[in-house]
């Protein structure tokens, strides 16, 4: 009989004694198995004698381990890997998993816990190898389904138990890069770990300490199984939502319950501030992960109902009974020495697309006399290390504006993924009662901390500036506000009316200078310059969550069909395994032309890709927009609306702003003559520069020039998309002088459109402050 590594292994086992050496060789079988296990199932199945033969003699070795009173880690999970389903229970293994239950009733601690549950799961797979649903032996399609408390799965024990347990400590540590390993490298999805997490929620609740344990469970969640590479930004996470508010809303009825039992004159119990700080954190829990997930307003307004205007009127009871109330709230008085505060609430420092916005509109204001002379702005930053640590840079960015920054995590982030989101609120609030805030502009719509402080009264005025969901509504907000308002002062999204504020970005964020190398260098990892035929590509850059439509998908691969010498690149962070299935059930043999970059910069991607192909339904955005002010290639749009529609409101819009672009028309005629800087009038000389092409010479030109091109590069159905973009993509190919041409015209309706903002946006805020404040 020819020797296979298989039966090597049997070999091996012989001459392995210490528990280092059968953690390596168990390491070495399941490496290998990895590696040929996509050749087929009946390839391992026919080695089963062997596999049955190793088991027992994994058992035997064991079994004298745990005699001898010695322990083993988890990474000897991975036996439930080769598990053989044909293998009877061992009773042997029984009293160390009744000894590891009676000893786990005892509350022992961190690291007692954490060996025990090691000791009862590896006992558990060495018992009951049939039991193992992880095995590559276990053949039943519904292997899942049946996976509960009262299952043998020691895999299923482990994950079950070990979220109750700190995620501090090196014990802690080694378990989680174990679930981190072990969750990338075998398909394992929610089928597996909903149950597991249930039966952790239900678990924390048998012990005194339970609002530490739940934060415990939600710990290992989010910083652990959320990066796991088959697990991460994946949309089924959704499917924990139901279980998430069950937990949120079990917090708030315990601190309803703790409210109604107490007079204005008690001091706010200790277990009524445990709970409410477990409803701040379970609230920022469920936004964070639903929020990487949630691609429609029905799915935010949902949320919003069920969990942000449920929990506010309980944290607004709580401020009642134990804050004091905001001072001067109807006095005139109020803000009438010194400059008027206006505080922006943020989640933390760090440059991403909500930071560019507001950045560059605090730019803006801060440039204007009238602002500077009557208002003043602070932001205050909720600090959450959940989400990421802060970025010097951005505050750095803030500071050189002259704009003080309240960073809460410098003392409360000290307790890492423990912090107290209810001591954060509060001294928030305290701060900005200090600091007589007289308007709170919140950009954040469903964090605990943020509800909580608009629930609890911050500032005479409470604003809401939504980047992208309209829908959310709670007590506590007087008025709306946001840039995704097409350069209208009024506009009704959803149903609410927003105050509209146009931001023209800094050019630090759209368009900074790149040296070419960098450009280039990225680009060669996608395409080869010196071949024949030149490569091209297209793409999005933003979360991955957007372009996760099988209708965009399609297209997309209709495109790839059509164009033989075009690149996909998707470059973004998220739920890139969902993705390619759907790419592989339209058509496996383009995944070879997809491209996933992970997060990327940018300032530096941003032109490498000849075209953009925004993605529907759920549009990119900022980032879109950012493409096309590097002039670099032209950007296609789908549109849900009619192409009637959408011609009919671009030409009101255009209408409402005739005047301002009538004289930034007549400013630009005179570019030539002036000595400013170019740097700034950037816009305005690239207008000139239209001027000078011919391509508009007054208001009436300028308009069909818009429409003509909104026309071109607007798509009204799926079909009408792969054609205009295939049309797009042909003339980038063939015809590379007009598609200059076209790229030009798209340049200079974002100079005319960036000017615009430039003027009406803090002419709109101004006139927005002085309705509110006066």
């Amino acid at each position: 009989m020819v020797e296979t590594p298989h039966s090597r292994f049997l070999d091996l086992i012989e001459n392995a004694h210490t528990k280092q050496e059968l953690r390596a060789l168990l390491l070495s079988i399941v490496s290998y198995l990895l590696k040929t296990q996509p050749l087929g199932h009946a390839d391992i199945v026919s080695y089963l004698p062997i596999y049955e033969r190793l088991f027992e003699s994994f058992r035997t070795k064991i079994l004298g381990i745990f005699e001898r009173g010695d322990i083993l880690d988890c990474a000897f999970l991975y036996l439930a890997f080769i598990a053989p389903s044909t293998l009877e229970t061992d009773e042997r293994f029984t009293p160390f998993i009744e000894s590891v239950q009676k000893l786990l009733e005892t509350q022992p601690s961190q690291e007692e816990y954490i060996m025990l549950i090691e000791l009862g799961a590896i006992a558990r797979v060495l018992a009951n190898p049939s039991s193992q649903n992880l095995s590559f032996f276990n053949t039943n399609i519904d292997k899942y389904d049946k996976v509960d408390e009262k299952s043998l799965d020691g895999v299923m024990f482990f994950l079950s138990r070990i979220m109750c347990a700190s995620i501090d400590g090196l014990s802690a540590g080694r378990c989680g890069e174990f679930l981190l390993e072990l969750f990338s490298i075998r398909d394992v999805g929610f089928a597996y770990v909903k149950p597991a997490v249930e039966r952790a929620y239900i678990r924390a609740h048998h012990f005194a300490q339970a609002p530490l344990l739940v934060r415990n469970v939600c710990n290992w969640q989010l910083h652990i199984l959320w990066n796991a590479q088959n697990l991460f930004n994946n949309r089924e996470w959704l499917c924990l939502y139901p279980v998430w508010r069950e937990q949120f809303y079990a917090a708030l009825e315990r601190v309803a319950q703790a409210l109604r039992g107490i007079d204005d004159s008690t001091d706010m119990p200790p277990a009524l501030a445990q709970w409410l700080d477990l409803a701040l954190y379970m609230q920022f829990f469920i936004y964070h992960i639903c929020g990487n997930s949630f691609s429609k307003q029905e799915q935010w307004q949902s949320f919003n109902i069920e969990i942000s205007q449920y929990a506010t009127p309980i944290y607004r009871e709580f401020a009642t009974k134990f804050l004091p109330h905001l001072p001067g709230l109807d006095s005139a008085s109020h803000s009438s020495k010194g400059r008027k505060v206006i505080g922006i609430l943020r989640d933390r420092f760090v440059e991403n697309s909500p930071f560019k916005v507001e950045y560059s509109l605090i730019k803006n204001l801060l440039a204007n006399a009238e602002f500077k002379q009557h208002y003043e702005i602070r932001i205050y930053c909720m600090s959450l290390v959940e989400k990421s640590e802060n970025n010097p840079e951005a505050i750095a960015k803030f500071a050189a504006l002259g704009v003080e920054t309240i960073d809460i995590g410098l003392s409360f982030n000290k307790a890492g993924f423990y912090n107290s989101h209810l001591q954060k609120a509060l001294a928030l609030r305290e701060i900005m009662l200090k600091d007589e805030v007289a308007m709170l502009i919140s950009p954040n719509n469903g964090y605990g901390i943020s509800d909580f402080l608009l629930a609890s009264r911050c500032a005479r005025v409470q604003v809401f500036w939504t980047h992208g969901n309209f829908v959310y509504d709670v007590d506590g907000i007087d008025a709306r506000l946001t840039h995704i308002c097409n350069n209208q002062k009024h506009i009704i999204h959803n149903g609410f009316s927003f105050c509209g504020i146009p931001v023209q970005m800094d050019r630090s964020f759209y368009n900074p200078n790149v040296p070419q190398e960098l450009v280039a260098n990225a680009r060669a990892c996608y395409v080869d310059s010196s071949a024949k035929q030149p490569l091209r590509l297209f793409g999005v850059i933003g979360r991955l969550v957007k372009i996760d439509s099988l209708s965009y998908l399609e297209a997309v691969c209709a495109l790839l069909e059509r164009n033989s010498n075009w690149r996909f690149l998707a470059c973004g962070l998220g739920n890139e395994g969902e993705i390619k299935q759907k790419i592989s059930q339209i058509n496996p043999q383009l995944l070879s032309r997809f491209f996933f970059s992970g997060y990327v910069d940018s300032a530096v991607y941003g032109h490498i890709l000849d075209f953009w192909a925004d993605s529907f339904p759920m549009e990119q955005g900022e980032s879109r927009i950012e493409y096309v002010a590097k002039g670099r290639g032209l950007a296609l749009r789908y549109y849900t609306m009619s192409a009637k529609e959408l011609e009919s409101t671009l030409g009101e819009q255009l209408a409402s702003t005739q005047e301002t672009i009538e004289m930034i028309i007549d400013e630009c005629k005179c570019t030539k003559n002036s000595d400013t800087k170019a740097e700034q009038l950037e816009s305005t000389i690239e207008l000139a520069r239209a001027l000078d092409s011919r391509l508009f010479s007054d208001f009436a030109s300028y308009r069909e020039l818009a429409l003509g091109f909104a026309r071109e590069t607007s798509a009204f159905s799926v079909a009408e998309y792969v054609e205009k973009a295939t049309h797009i993509m042909r003339l980038c190919e063939l015809d590379s002088s007009e598609y200059a041409r076209k790229v030009a015209i798209q340049s200079a309706l974002h100079a005319m459109s960036s000017e615009i903002k430039a003027r009406l946006g803090v002419e709109y805020f101004l006139a927005f402050a002085r309705e509110h404040l006066a």
